[in-house]
């Protein structure tokens, strides 16, 4: 059921999906700031960013659990000839990304899942990202902040969040708030232990 809600959203045009890839991600990559590693897409959408950084001489991958958006995401590499990998997985399945082989990426990205999922799920979503990790890896990670304001849309997060769940494996490097039509939270982060 819940894959069905995120092809809908696809099917009608995701208000998320803005067809670039993320402008500090771009800021990064282009100011010398990531080198070309291997990189996984975390909810990749309609792949975007992970054609992008394939463009760049990454070893670009990525996963979402809806087939509309991968469907896009395929074609969208192809007609770019970008070689990238996607994977239609629930990335708060551990054993689905055990099963799937996702292990020592350098580079992780989230411009979406996480400030989508509830706390349990983010529970789950965490051993994952421990799974797909190793000492040295940068993460990157967009997310909503909470605001009773908004009544629609993912939950987002708290200020605090971020630090509390990640900071065991993970150090945060920036912090900033971002203005969208809702205010955003862009963290860099990297593993420790």
């Amino acid at each position: 059921m819940r894959y069905m809600l995120w092809d809908l959203a696809y099917a009608f045009g995701a208000p998320w999906d803005r067809g670039q890839p993320q402008e500090e991600l771009t800021q990064l990559v282009e100011g010398g700031g990531l080198e070309p590693c291997r990189v996984l897409d975390i909810g990749c959408g309609t792949g975007t960013n992970v054609v992008y950084l394939a463009s760049r001489g990454f070893e670009a991958s990525g996963l979402d659990i809806s087939r509309l958006a991968l469907r896009k995401a395929r074609s969208k590499a192809s007609r770019r000839g970008a070689n990238c990998r996607f994977y239609r997985l629930d990335f708060t399945d551990k054993e689905a990304v055990l099963s799937a082989g996702l292990s020592a990426f350098d580079l992780l990205i989230d411009s979406g899942c996480y400030h989508s999922l509830s706390p349990k799920a983010r529970d789950r979503y965490e051993d994952s990202i421990e799974r797909v990790s190793h000492v040295g890896t940068v993460y990157l990670l967009w997310c909503f902040l909470q605001d009773s304001a908004w009544r629609f849309g993912p939950p987002g997060i708290d200020r605090r969040e971020v630090h509390e769940r990640f900071s065991k494996n993970f150090q945060v490097h920036e912090e900033r708030e971002l203005e969208t039509y809702r205010t955003m939270l862009f963290y860099q982060m990297k593993r420790l232990n």
